[in-house]
């Protein structure tokens, strides 16, 4: 077992020398929401989707022509937004927020996000090519608040801290992009969606079965780090 382990380390080690490392960036806007568990779902508003921007680094480090590791290092804001118009009785409540008649609330969660991704590249085109990913994540919660708008019009900022969710996140995450190649990087555009396994909420004597569920529209650049050793 131990041979086999190092004679694999040995290969991925001898295709990375000689193989095209790149480093990029990428930006783009997402939306989230959270899932709401069964006793509560017919009797609490709709929870619609939150946009944010989002933002990552990454390296992509190459297995073979067609398949790459890539770890990443994101910003990611997720959450949820609630238009309450309905309540003629004095408003709602809420993860103890009160939501005034006619009021809309937005819970924002951020986080630091460590992806552990796979991509597989599809085709062989110098013009471009579709490519998926797919891959673990795991995230750390460091701030969270929430804006109430009285009649969508004065926004009211409060803070949450971190009690009352979760530190850490696992999620899994599926990509579609399409990367276009120019000199000595890429050029790319890719939707994605994260589904959250971890629950969300940190409650001491009921565990809710509530997650984190995020879609994304990307776009960004990569280039190479480092240029294969045999055309020095």
């Amino acid at each position: 077992m131990r041979t086999m382990f190092k004679t694999l380390v040995f290969m991925l080690m001898a295709n990375l020398t000689f193989a095209q490392i790149f480093v990029g960036v990428r930006g783009g806007i997402t939306g989230s929401t959270m899932t709401k568990f069964r006793l509560i779902e017919k009797i609490t508003p709709d929870f619609k989707l939150l946009p944010a921007p989002s933002g990552a680094i990454f390296i992509e480090l190459p297995i073979s022509n067609r398949i790459s590791i890539q770890p990443e290092l994101a910003l990611t804001q997720k959450g949820f937004v609630i238009n309450e118009s309905f309540n003629v009785g004095g408003g709602d409540n809420l993860l103890g927020l009160n939501i005034p008649i006619g009021g809309r609330i937005a819970l924002k969660t951020n986080h630091l996000e460590m992806p552990i991704l796979a991509k597989f590249k599809l085709g062989d085109s110098n013009v471009g090519h579709t490519y998926i990913i797919l891959g673990p994540s795991v995230g750390y919660l460091f701030d969270s608040r929430a804006v109430i708008r009285v009649l969508n019009i004065f926004p009211i900022h409060t803070g949450l801290g971190t009690g009352l969710f979760k530190d850490a996140e696992f999620s899994g995450i599926a990509a579609l992009g399409y990367e276009i190649p120019f000199r000595n990087g890429k050029f790319f555009m890719e939707g994605r969606y994260q589904h959250g396994f971890s629950r969300v909420l940190n409650l001491p004597l009921v565990q809710l079965p509530v997650r984190n569920q995020t879609v994304g529209l990307s776009m960004g650049l990569s280039f190479t780090l480092r240029s294969k050793l045999r055309d020095v």
